[in-house]
Formats: structure tokens, sequence, C-alpha cells
């Protein structure tokens, strides 16, 4: 390690802890959206998510970045790739999780312009109406390209900003999350919750509706599950290393896992499921904090938490985070020099900037393909589309396991971890759902269906020109450029590059 490594900034565990909550989602929003999708049977869908999916993968991420050859590496998934899949596959991984992860901004931005919009007032017709309006669309592609290069500014600070500004949006989201299950639990032990004067009659469970967007939304919950891979890139920026690295995923993952499942059961006791669907993923949480007698003036509150946390934590971590992975540890020059140069934090700033233009040019596309969509709408499809895409560089990773299970005695795969002992049977059975999950909500999250084409012929199409056609492009693409780089550079059977 370089003394300018020695020398980067180390964060505690509790800070890393708070800034990959923060990274991970917001709770309580994410549990309030798939409520509205899914009703009652949402929290059977977090909890068979948790268990097939979000610890397994936790503990794939701790084997993975245990491996030694691999212990001075700055960004972990694209790494990890390069020694089992090879350098060329590798690379497209990392590629594609810096692509895919592009949509996230898409669908994230215009929830923290309404975020906004409620921070001002609590009136729901009046901000539903304000935001369907035509000439608002432009308002909202305009305001999200500034405030993404706004997170683009303080990522290139590097991991100090970074974990200041994560750290306290963790504690902030964290705070609401337990604020709304403390307030839920003590209205239940008073007594029956009531909408418009009606008891409600909380269900468990009713029919499993398995349609196309039900699948499709499916990719929502696993999304708000996942995304720990990406703190491997600052592992080297924790405190404690190894160990401290591997008891914050795990913290991780079973706190936010249990508090998304209990969140996710009192949602079913304190507003009717129908009820939840009709106000759809614009206004549910803040009727959802008026059912439990909140004022109307909380809904400001509320939305300036989202704000903030949204704003400050998931934007500003996911602004940064692919592209280190990406650039970091890319073949040395298949960018050029400028692009994978990085400042004495690791941080590769000219990358930054890249996915800045990139990002305004796909809000642009979509906004135009949805200009006459209602705003829930709009919100829906960039759900599904950043959904379906987050979800491939998961089928890479959980490919990249099992040749790293399959085999155990291989010298480059020497490690001091192996989930379920280090038998090949429980391991690669535990990750057989992530891969028939995954594959199922990937391909209908991306492609629209039939109700979709219908409805909006135009956008549908620009949706599946921005997902499955783009990824197929993508996939090319990095196809051509890794082959370039070979044959200039073919002697380079580097795993990562030094910093």
């Amino acid at each position: 390690m370089s003394e300018k490594s020695d020398a980067r900034y180390q964060m505690s565990l509790i800070t890393f802890l708070f800034f990959s909550i923060a990274g991970g989602g917001f709770v309580l929003k994410g549990v309030v959206s798939q409520y509205t999708d899914w009703g009652y049977n949402s929290w059977l869908l977090y909890a068979f998510a948790s268990l097939f999916y979000a610890i397994p993968y936790t503990f794939m991420i701790i084997e993975l970045s245990s491996i030694k050859k691999l212990r001075e590496s700055e960004s972990g998934y694209q790494t990890w790739l390069n020694l089992i899949l090879g350098r060329k596959l590798g690379f497209i991984a990392g590629f594609f999780y810096f692509y895919v992860n592009i949509f996230y901004f898409v669908d994230l931005l215009p929830n923290i312009i309404t975020y906004f919009i409620y921070t001002c007032t609590s009136d729901v017709a009046f901000v539903t109406a304000l935001t369907n309006q035509t000439w608002f669309k432009p308002v909202i592609s305009i305001t999200s390209i500034a405030l993404f290069w706004l997170a683009t500014w303080v990522s290139m600070k590097g991991p100090k900003w970074l974990s200041r500004a994560l750290s306290f949006s963790g504690y902030a989201g964290f705070a609401l999350t337990m604020l709304f299950i403390i307030a839920a639990t003590w209205k239940l032990s008073s007594g029956t919750v009531t909408f418009n004067g009606t008891p409600i009659a909380p269900e468990y469970l009713q029919h499993i509706d398995l349609s196309w967007s039900k699948i499709a939304s499916m990719s929502w919950a696993l999304q708000s599950l996942g995304g720990l891979e990406a703190l491997a890139a600052y592992k080297r920026n924790i405190r404690g290393g190894d160990r401290n690295f591997r008891t914050g995923l795990i913290l991780n993952v079973f706190i936010f896992s249990g508090i998304i499942v209990i969140s996710s059961i009192l949602m079913n006791f304190i507003l009717p499921a129908d009820q939840a669907a009709n106000l759809g993923l614009l206004s549910a949480i803040y009727v959802a904090f008026q059912q439990l007698g909140f004022p109307d003036w909380w809904t400001n509150v509320i939305a300036l938490f989202l704000m903030i946390t949204t704003l400050c934590g998931s934007l500003m971590l996911w602004t940064a985070a692919p592209v280190k992975m990406l650039f970091v540890d890319a073949p040395k020059g298949i960018f050029g020099h400028k692009l994978s140069e990085v400042n004495s934090e690791g941080t590769p700033v000219n990358a930054l900037k890249m996915q800045g233009v990139v990002v305004t040019i796909i809000i642009i596309l979509f906004m135009l393909g949805q200009f006459n969509s209602e705003m829930n709408t709009i919100l829906v499809a960039v759900k599904n589309l950043d959904g379906g895409a987050a979800t491939i560089p998961v089928l890479f990773m959980v490919a990249g396991y099992i040749k790293l299970r399959m085999k155990p005695n291989h010298h480059d795969y020497v490690r001091d971890f192996h989930f379920l002992g280090k038998g090949r049977f429980w391991a690669l059975l535990s990750v057989a759902p992530i891969v028939i999950i995954f594959t199922a909500s990937t391909v209908a999250a991306l492609i629209p269906g039939p109700e979709d084409w219908s409805a909006n012929f135009m956008g549908s199409l620009i949706q599946v020109i921005l997902g499955p056609v783009s990824i197929i492009a993508v996939f090319y693409y990095c196809s051509i450029m890794y082959n370039r780089w070979r044959i200039k550079n073919p002697h380079d059977n580097s795993l990562f590059n030094k910093v």
C-alpha cells in the first residue's frame, strides 16, 4: 500500500453502518412504495427477499472480499469478477454496474423534487395536480439535472465529505423510520385504527398476483435490500479493516431487513391496501403518518426528512461508488488516461463529470417519452426501469460466485471465509432462488407489459430502447473496447490497478 493510500480518510464502524443504511435506501419510503403495489402481501415479499436474497447475498460479498489475492483491490466488485470470470467479463460486468446505476438517478431525482414541494405545502391534491401539469415536466427535468451535478460535485470531494453527508442522512432516515414504528405500535396498543370512520381490518395474506406488472415491481423490493457490494469500494476507508467491514455489512443486513419487514407489517394495520394503491407513490407515506394522528403540517417535516435523506444519502453514494468501481480497476488505458485518473482518495474525478453528461441525456430522453403521462405513471415506469436494470450486476456476481464455489481448491481463490462451509451443495443451493427471482423480475421490469404498450406506446418504446436495447448495445460496445485494448496490451494480466 502506498503512502498516499495510508493517509486516506478513515471512517468509524458506526459511520460506515449509517453510511450503508443511507446507501441502501430510505427504509420507510421503500416499504410504502411497495405497499402501494403489493398491498397486504408486501411484508411477505420483503420477508422472502430478506431470507432468500439479502442475507445470503451479504455473506457472498464477505466471502468474495476475503479472497487474499485481492486484498489490495480498490473497488471490489469488478476485481472479484476479473479474477473469477476473466478480465473481459469482469470489465463488462463493471461497466454494467456503472451503466445500469444511471437509471437509478432517473428514478431518484424526480422524487427529490416532489419532496421539496411537499416540504412547502401539505396539500396532497394541490401537489398531485401541479406535478401532472404538462408545463411542469421540463421543470422536473431541469431541476433533476441540476441536483445531479450538485451530487457529482460533492462526490468529487471524496470519502470524507461523502461519509459525513451519508452518515447524517442515515441517522435522519433511520430516526424517521423508528418514529413511524414507535407511533404505529403506540396507536395500535390503544385500539384499532380507522380510515374515514371505518375500522381497518388487517390481512396478512391475500391472493398472490403474479401478473407481469407485479413481477416487475418485485425488482423494487430486491433493489431496496441490495447495493451492499458497492460499499466494498470504501472497504479500505474504514477503521479496523476487514473485520469492521464484515461487521458493518452483517449488522446492516439484519437491522435493515428486520426493520423493513416490521414496517411493512405495521402498514397493514394503519392504511387499507386499496387506499394506498389509489394514493400511489407520490403521497401514500404522508397519509400513513396522518393515520397515526400526526397533524397535516407533519407532512412538511416528513418531506424535508425524505429530501435530506435522499439527496445527502442515496444520491451521493450512488453518484460516487459505481464510477469508482468501474474506472479505478478497469484495464489500464482502456478509457484513456484522463478518465481513469484518480485523486489522492482514489476518486476518478473526470469519470464523474462524464457520468454527469450521460445522466443529463438520459433524463431528457425519458421525460420526452413520458411527457403526457401522469406523475405516478412516470414514477412507476422509472422504478421498473431502474429496478430491472439494477438486477443485472447481481446476476453477474451470482455467476461468479457459482464458479468460485465450483472450484474450492483453486490456488487463486484462497480466502479466510466460506459461507455455509467449504462444501459446494449448501452454498450453491442458497443462491438458486436469487437466480430464479432476479431473472424473472429483470425481464418483466425492463420490458413493459401489454397494458403499458396500449396506454403509452411511445413511452413504452423509449423504455425498451433505454432498457434492453441499450443494455445489448453496451455489452457489444464493451466487448469491442476490451478486444481493442487486449490487442494493444497482450501481456497485461493484472487484476486491478494500484493506486
